[in-house]
């Protein structure tokens, strides 16, 4: 138990963003995320409330206070996590009422450490465990590790062993050098020069607004034939499929505004061999520029948008918003709308006679006037979700925006010649 002191180090560029958006709108749902892993076989509920006191003492980002220090928005790593018990919902419960049971009003307080929750359901064939985090100590794929240290945990403690994982501590954040920071600060005054924002008709809505609003969503699951499609259409071209989903969007965008020039945000992962196996919020939001979406190489242009942001993604968020945004205003500066594509890979992990693996969830907040996420399901096929502000200008029109999004996907994905 020697290695749980506490200790305080300095706060990273994402974690400072999202701790300064917390004191700006309190309790937002879209500062926080629900995962959702399931557990196929005999669970024993006393195991498993073990195995995640286990996997909460292994890592720092599970029992880490935010607070201000001399000016200075630091980590206070604690000796134990502040919260770690598992509660128990009725059988058959979803996604959506175990989103609101975990996200209930006071569940999470930064400066405190209580930074995540969890949640399970029982059922015949195994069990749904559903974690409820703040992004300020969780991104996407801390869910593959969380799962994969939660499965040897879980078989550990199976076994009549002290489940106790070793340590994950974390490293400080990575301090750019001036000349660093300036090459990457150059690089985004320049691709951003003369961005204009995303046209939009109705009231105008501010970060606070956007973020505490309540949102509509509308959902659909794609085929795997159509998946497929996108793949070969990605091949053709030498490029991830996410550049073709990407450019599909931006057509779409273009469509409904009439804009032929925007930014459309995306989460880039910082992650390397170095902390791939850490929890914590280890992402940039990055802007990338589309143009030339009606030209035959729009996915080309689209691509080399996303790679070249990518290679200068080390410059947090809010420093290129300072370096870039030339015009005040009440809207969100650079972009308007995100795009997000989950299809990481999502392991089987052994348990012991359980098997565990995590399942792809959509986000419960808006960080934008509108958003899109597209998923890789387990069957192959694409799940899509759109989601806008319910008092926003989109959010009328996010039915036919789904519908027309896929037509044109199918278009983009089966161009003759690609195959």
């Amino acid at each position: 138990m020697d290695d749980f002191h506490i200790v305080q180090r300095p706060a990273s560029a994402g974690e400072r963003q999202f701790w300064v958006a917390e004191q700006i709108a309190p309790g937002a749902v879209a500062h926080r995320a629900v995962g959702h892993i399931r557990l196929e076989g005999s669970v024993e509920l006393d195991m498993l409330r073990r195995a995640l006191v286990a996997v909460h003492r292994r890592h720092e980002a599970l029992r880490t206070a935010f607070v201000l220090s001399d000016g200075q928005v630091v980590r206070k790593v604690l000796a134990a996590p502040a919260t770690s018990d598992v509660e128990v919902l009725p059988q058959g419960t979803g996604f959506t009422e175990a989103a609101d049971q975990l996200l209930a009003p006071d569940s999470f307080d930064i400066a405190a450490g209580r930074v995540h929750r969890a949640a399970v359901t029982i059922d015949p064939r195994g069990a749904d465990l559903y974690l409820g985090f703040h992004h300020i100590a969780f991104d996407g794929l801390s869910m593959e590790v969380f799962a994969a240290d939660l499965a040897q945990a879980y078989a550990r403690a199976l076994g009549s062993a002290v489940p106790d994982l070793a340590v994950r501590h974390r490293a400080d954040p990575v301090v750019l050098e001036a000349a660093q920071r300036e090459e990457l600060a150059a690089y985004w005054r320049s691709a951003l020069e003369g961005a204009p924002d995303l046209p939009a008709d109705g009231p105008v809505l501010t970060q606070r607004d956007i973020v505490r609003a309540a949102i509509t969503e509308r959902r659909a699951t794609w085929p795997a034939a159509l998946w497929t499609a996108v793949r070969d259409r990605a091949r053709h071209h030498a490029c991830s499929p996410y550049a073709v989903l990407l450019t599909a969007y931006g057509r779409l965008l273009a469509g409904e505004t009439g804009a032929a020039d925007f930014c459309v945000g995306t989460a880039v992962a910082l992650r390397s061999a170095e902390n791939a196996d850490e929890v914590g919020c280890l992402i940039n939001t990055v802007p990338v520029r589309l143009r030339g979406l009606g030209e035959p190489d729009a996915v080309d242009r689209v691509w080399d948008a996303v790679i070249s942001g990518i290679a200068h993604a080390a410059l947090p968020t809010d420093e290129i918003v300072r370096e870039c945004r030339s015009r005040p205003g009440r809207r969100l500066p650079l972009f308007q709308t995100l795009f997000a594509f989950q299809n990481w890979q999502r392991a089987e992990y052994a348990a012991g006679p359980v098997c565990v693996w995590t399942v792809p969830v959509r986000p419960l907040g808006c960080a934008g006037e509108l958003q899109m996420q597209v998923a890789e399901t387990a069957e192959n096929s694409l799940e899509v979700t759109v989601q806008a502000p319910a008092e926003g200008p989109w959010a009328a029109r996010l039915e036919h925006m789904l519908s027309r999004y896929g037509r044109l996907l199918e278009e983009l994905a089966t161009v003759e010649g690609t195959s």
